[in-house]
């Protein structure tokens, strides 16, 4: 190759060449002379950018220039992503909606059917829990029951026309005492009210009441998803499987023994029939019981799976499985 000019060879574009290929190379080369096409274009590589045009070509070394203008590029539009009732007080376990709005940042219009992604806040950082889409007026809402003070963001990814974002404020959900009356929540505004009706099924959601040890155990294991697997470990930071059923029911004032077979023999046992949200599952026979998982409804359970993996919500995997009840 000399300065200005690019050999195209039928091998070279290849990116190699059969030993006996049968062919001189010198045939199928050709010349494409660069100087006078691009001259001095590569000095407005912001502004312009050189490409064969097929339409307009003469000849197999025929280059064109065509020049795109910055004006006709399309910036992403900027987005206003907040929660609509950042600071609320419960009691423990009361069914509360936590809303959210997106909206157009420059022209407030509402931005509807687009996916948010809800994350709380863990000891070790912000965890996604939830995905929901905004409705036409830009909302979306699910309802929440903590047993703590909990905090809240939102997340928006973004799409082609419209930049990402994270909520520009923080939803503290704060646990009072029960003899504390907790106020009424109130929506950002009545137009926020009216669309904080956009939710997501909860597996768990009405399968026991409200308060029920069970649906607590279920709850606090759904706030560990995510923290590895760790043989032998007990929690708060990465969990084996029974070690993380023993730190639920820990939080619950249950004192529960540390292998899953005793645990099978501390509990009250029931048939898969009569098996109810909050219950632990129990794979193996009584005296080689070798995995557990807190039952969470649907055929699911939350569970410790195994090294490499992180706790999670999954199907229970088999028929053959024991029911042991927390009392």
């Amino acid at each position: 190759m000399t300065t200005g000019t690019v050999a195209v060879s039928g091998v070279a574009l290849a990116g190699c060449a059969p030993t006996d290929s049968g062919m001189d190379e010198t045939s199928v080369s050709s010349r494409i002379t660069l100087g006078s096409q691009f001259g001095s274009q590569a000095s407005l590589a912001g502004l312009r950018t050189s490409v064969i045009n097929p339409a307009t070509s003469v000849g197999p070394g025929s280059i064109t220039s065509h020049v795109i203008d910055q004006a006709d590029l399309h910036p992403k539009s900027g987005v206003a992503l907040r929660v609509t009732n950042p600071d609320v007080s419960v009691q423990a376990d009361q069914p509360i909606d936590m809303g959210f709005s997106l909206e157009d940042g420059t022209t407030h219009a509402p931005l509807s059917n687009q996916l948010i992604k809800i994350q709380v806040k863990l000891p070790d950082g912000w965890a996604t829990f939830k995905h929901l889409y905004t409705n036409e007026q830009g909302f979306a809402s699910y309802t929440a029951k903590v047993l703590t003070t909990t905090q809240i963001t939102a997340i928006f990814d973004g799409t082609d026309a419209l930049q990402s974002a994270r909520s520009s404020n923080v939803g503290t959900m704060t646990v009072v005492p029960s003899s504390v009356p907790a106020p009424p929540v109130q929506a950002a505004s009545s137009a926020a009210a009216a669309a904080l009706r956009v939710s997501t099924p909860d597996t768990a959601d009405a399968t026991m009441p409200v308060g029920s040890l069970g649906e607590r155990a279920v709850y606090l294991a759904a706030q560990q998803a995510g923290k590895p697997y760790v043989y032998g470990a007990e929690g708060p930071y990465s969990f084996d499987c029974s070690g993380l059923v023993q730190y639920v029911f820990k939080q619950l004032g249950r004192s529960l023994p540390r292998t899953a077979e005793e645990q099978y023999e501390a509990t009250v046992h029931v048939s898969q029939y009569n098996k109810q949200v909050g219950d632990l599952i129990f794979f193996g026979t009584p005296g080689n019981i070798y995995h557990i998982g807190i039952y969470a409804g649907g055929g699911k359970m939350w569970a410790a799976p195994k090294s490499g993996e992180v706790v999670s919500l999954r199907d229970i995997y088999t028929t053959s499985y024991s029911v042991g009840r927390v009392s």
